[in-house]
């Protein structure tokens, strides 16, 4: 039945031309035809001329109202026929056929069935009694996604990205048998694809069933969540450090004994009754609010206070303490708002339910995918123990759940290889109870990541119904968006699934790299030149296939010059007129400061780069180290030349992780790293000696010969953390420093990930006018040619 519709739709819609812009390929297929029987034969328009009147309710929703109007306007582009809108009792009753939006008194007479699917809030339901069309949806926007759904699934129409022109087919005559069905989606929440090239625009979160976090959609076409104090991580909105630290400190986060404002005291009486008290009186000023989030910041540091461990060592979770709170909170607020729903994280160590406690009716968790996808983002979900069984665990304790996952690299411009896993994983989050997902994809400003156009677009429509085939919509998307240049881009695509395949085959091989390097780059670019000279001189998809071809470049320039300097200079101003013309100012770092200008001087500068002027010395990997969680290194002069460390641990700075992954899994906050090493008089007299580190997570505090030399903070550098820890560093080390043997001490201070010194450290002399990024890559050369 459906290869059968299917045919039909696709030989109607191409009978004649399409609307202007970037038409699509003849070859062109409809993936979301839908599933069921289709209806009678019907004639909405002949020659441009139609007989139908669009029929609403004598009193219409603001829905129905917007559903009505967007059809109307649609089909007007489609046939060039005018459509009148007719309301029931106030107009002129209708003699002829109708397309009847909503419950009209119509579809009472005509004794239309009600659908056969509780429609809920966004689903909906298309009918007909010939020659009337009757479409009906649910109470949120159910009846503007019903149009959408017409116009998409029966009739062919694309609306790919923001601000370009939609795929509307041109149809005088419009003669289709409309798929008699009701539908209602398996995901009540299912928000914008967090892409900046599609997750702020209104209008394409209407046209794809979408709700956005960040765009206004008016209350007539369903509106669009309102949060309140703010989205999440809300701790320090609700109890203010600011406001509170110094004169309550026992509010906040108890650490080895000591209160630091990093997060809440969750069981503290005050901390609860302060939350609540706000959480109402916002309630009551604001009735638009309908979720409150009480979650806690971006970071680690949980409280260990006695009432709070109490709590978390009984429940086997940092969540017992904190459902404890949000079930008190859900509590106050119900009885009096009863449609409100509270929010919070299921993230970090909050991942894992708790033995008893359970969520109230009206809590939303939102379930981070972190333990699966930060590590394992080429898996499929169920392949990670952490994740996949705390998620069982949610479902058996009835939780409601939306899913936050994260699809994507935070390297937004290295091509991902995960679409189609990312879809299976959708399909099993929706078997094991979650009601909405929300994929993280980049930062908030970024435009033209990695397949962005195609990504959000398909995953939109993932989240309206996962059931749908992923190759079909990459076919359907590449030969709707690329046009004439879509056999090429189709031809990546696939190669970007047979990537995918590969590394499935390879991983976990010695020495393999992964599928993704400059030999792939150099094909993939080769089908992006055949796709440019089937674009000919369309400038519109020019830039179209010229920002798809920006994480082939990133992956060639970032292999480094392997032949004329002229060539790779060339492409570097190429990507640079792509990515500014594309606004895409983010490049590796996935967080709050544009990388843009850096990398494109760390390749210039690196395809200049001459490491024989340039001389190291290397520290030892082997680093003695402390957790210090109490912050007692300081007073007790940690960093002291004299200290005897010998029954410090050993640790080492050259594995690529920090202390996490080296026997101090859970620690974060303070720690510190001591050696010795031995400078030659001749060394120290060298001409721009630094003492260089590559990175260190998060923040750093260098001690010499038992003298603070340098730091390396937020406050130092105006960096967020999320920046600082990936960040190389050094300095003039001299005035520290003396011939023989020194000690280096390195207090660090981390709230997530890795934790500590994980790339070498050195001492370098010579040209070290080369920026940060490129003195790393000089030691990182020498090193590996040692």
């Amino acid at each position: 039945m459906r290869k059968c519709t299917f045919w039909a739709a696709f030989i109607l819609l191409h009978s004649v031309g399409l609307a202007a812009g970037v038409a699509p390929h003849p070859e062109w297929r409809n993936a979301m035809v839908p599933q069921g029987e289709p209806g009678p034969l019907l004639t909405l328009a002949q020659d441009g001329k139609t007989d139908y009147v669009i029929l609403l309710p004598g009193r219409p929703t603001g829905p129905e109202q917007k559903a009505a109007e967007d059809l109307a306007k649609w089909l007007g582009e489609i046939t060039g026929a005018r459509f009148p809108l007719v309301r029931e009792g106030t107009d002129p009753a209708p003699t002829g056929p109708c397309i009847s939006i909503g419950r009209t008194r119509l579809r009472s007479e005509c004794r239309v069935s009600r659908p056969t699917t509780d429609l809920g809030r966004d689903g909906y339901a298309i009918q007909v009694a010939a020659p009337h069309l009757f479409i009906t949806g649910g109470t949120r926007r159910g009846m503007v996604n019903a149009v959408y759904s017409l116009l998409q699934e029966d009739l062919g129409c694309r609306w790919y990205i923001p601000g370009v022109d939609p795929v509307i087919p041109k149809r005088p005559t419009l003669r289709f048998r409309p798929v008699l069905r009701s539908h209602r989606p398996v995901f009540e929440d299912r928000r914008d694809p967090y892409y900046g090239d599609v997750a702020y625009d209104a209008d394409w979160s209407i046209q794809n069933r979408t709700y956005a976090l960040t765009a206004t959609v008016p209350a007539s076409a369903g509106g669009y969540p309102r949060y309140w104090p703010s989205f999440v991580h809300t701790y320090d909105a609700l109890v203010p450090p600011s406001k509170y630290f110094a004169q309550h400190p026992e509010y906040f986060s108890e650490i080895a004994g000591k209160r630091q404002p990093f997060q809440l005291c969750t069981t503290n009486p005050d901390v609860r009754r302060i939350i609540i008290d706000q959480v109402l009186a916002a309630l009551r000023t604001d009735p638009e609010i309908q979720i409150v989030d009480v979650s806690p910041n971006d970071r680690r540091d949980y409280c260990e206070c006695a009432q709070c461990k109490a709590i978390d060592d009984a429940e086997g979770t940092k969540m017992g303490s904190l459902l404890t709170l949000i079930n008190l909170v859900a509590d106050a607020v119900k009885e009096e708002f009863p449609n409100v729903r509270i929010t919070t994280l299921a993230y970090l160590d909050t991942v894992v339910p708790p033995k008893t406690i359970r969520p109230r009716d009206n809590v939303l968790l939102w379930l981070c995918t972190d333990a699966h996808a930060w590590s394992n983002p080429n898996l499929f979900v169920w392949e990670t123990e952490k994740f996949s069984s705390s998620m069982k665990r949610w479902q058996a304790a009835g939780a409601k759940m939306v899913i936050w996952d994260y699809p994507s690299s935070f390297v937004y411009m290295q091509p991902n290889i995960n679409l189609h896993v990312v879809a299976e994983n959708v399909r099993w989050y929706a078997r094991h109870g979650a009601t909405g997902i929300f994929y993280q994809c980049m930062h908030n400003w970024n435009r033209a990541a990695d397949h962005s156009y195609l990504r959000g677009w398909l995953w939109a429509q993932q989240a309206w119904n996962p059931d749908l085939d992923t190759s079909a919509l990459v076919r359907d998307f590449n030969y709707g968006f690329y046009g004439v240049a879509a056999p090429p881009m189709q031809r990546y695509d696939d190669m970007l699934h047979a990537a995918w395949r590969e590394w499935r085959r390879h991983r976990g091989q010695k020495d393999y790299t992964g599928p993704v390097d400059a030999s792939f780059a150099a094909r993939g670019l080769a089908l992006m030149d055949e796709a440019m000279r089937l674009a000919g001189g369309d400038k519109e998809l020019v830039r179209r296939i010229e920002i798809a071809k920006l994480p082939l470049l990133f992956v060639t320039l970032q292999a480094g010059r392997k032949g004329e300097l002229a060539p790779y200079l060339a492409m570097v101003d190429e990507f640079e007129r792509i990515a500014r013309a594309a606004n895409a100012v983010f490049v590796e770092n996935a967080f709050q400061q544009a990388d843009l200008d850096a990398k494109l001087t760390y390749w210039r500068e690196k395809a200049r780069l001459d490491p024989s002027k340039v001389s190291i010395q290397a520290l030892g990997n082997e680093w003695r180290f402390r957790p210090d969680p109490g912050d007692a290194g300081v007073a007790e002069k940690w960093f002291a030349a004299d200290l005897d460390d010998s029954g410090w641990a050993k640790v080492r700075s050259d594995k690529g992780n920090g202390w996490e992954a080296q026997g101090f899994s859970g620690h974060h906050g303070y720690g510190w790293y001591r050696q010795r090493f031995t400078v030659t008089e001749e060394v120290l007299k060298q001409e721009g000696l630094r003492l260089f580190f590559g990175a260190v997570d998060e923040q750093a505090w260098v001690y010499l010969n038992g003298q603070l030399a340098f730091e390396h903070t937020v406050a130092t550098t105006g960096l967020p953390v999320e920046i600082l820890w990936t960040t190389p560093f050094g300095f003039d080390p001299r005035p520290f420093l003396r011939p023989g043997e020194n000690t280096i001490a390195v207090r660090v201070h981390d709230t997530l990930g890795m934790a500590g010194i994980w790339k070498p450290v050195s001492l370098v002399w010579g040209d070290t006018s080369y920026s940060p990024m490129m003195l790393e890559e000089v030691v990182r050369l020498k090193t590996a040619a040692r």
